[in-house]
């Protein structure tokens, strides 16, 4: 079984490339001229993110005893 030390150590590590990626997207955007394109994506993203993980919150709630 995983401590959580490792657990923990791993998700750092997945956001820190996911960080890594979307700066390099975003100055690939910059770049190119679409920097508002990219952002606004990036936002709808988040939105829809965020919206999935409040349903699933809702049902992790409704489903308790």
């Amino acid at each position: 079984m995983l401590s959580k030390v490792g657990t923990g150590m791993g998700w750092q590590i997945i956001a820190a490339a996911v960080a890594g990626y979307l700066a390099l997207l975003g100055r690939s955007a910059w770049k190119q001229g679409e920097f508002r394109q990219f952002l606004r994506s990036l936002a709808i993203v988040a939105i829809l993110c965020a919206l999935l993980a409040g349903t699933v919150a809702v049902a992790m709630m409704l489903d308790r005893p």
